[in-house]
């Protein structure tokens, strides 16, 4: 690189050689090149963890519908039905690991109604076993 001054003018000028010229332009590209690497990379790495998030939520959501779901069938009056239910459940789960013979279905509901309220029980697929689960204080 060359510097003039021109005294008569008072103007100052820089040469360039080539080959100076041609190391700049390199290493600027060279600097812009790994910007764009490293952005490049936080993008992805962005867009995975957006993806997980995402997705975590749908399974929590879809989760809870799917308990929703099944906790809706045969309809329940009251909070302490769900929980008497739920009780029931986890007294037979070790029959579903066991067996197949079920088809990995859950015990049922059978709503009989009265001329007061619906008795409901709960009765396992595998052993038969039964439970009246009603809430009478709904009644």
């Amino acid at each position: 690189m060359v510097y003039t001054y021109d005294t008569e003018t008072k103007q100052s000028s820089v040469v360039y050689e080539a080959n100076e010229l041609a190391t700049a332009v390199t290493d600027t590209i060279r600097y812009y090149r790994e910007q764009y690497q490293r952005i490049a990379e936080e993008n992805r790495k962005l867009k995975d963890d957006a993806y997980e998030f995402v997705y975590k939520q749908f399974q929590n959501e879809m989760d809870s519908l799917r308990e929703q779901l099944r906790l809706s069938y045969g309809s329940f009056s009251s909070q302490k039905e769900k929980d008497r239910y739920l009780q029931f459940e986890k007294r037979h789960m070790h029959n579903r690991v066991e067996s197949k013979a079920n088809g990995g279905r859950r015990p049922y509901l059978i709503p009989t109604a009265t001329g007061i309220g619906v008795i409901l029980k709960v009765v396992c697929p595998i052993c038969g076993e039964s439970e009246d689960i009603t809430d009478t204080e709904v009644w």
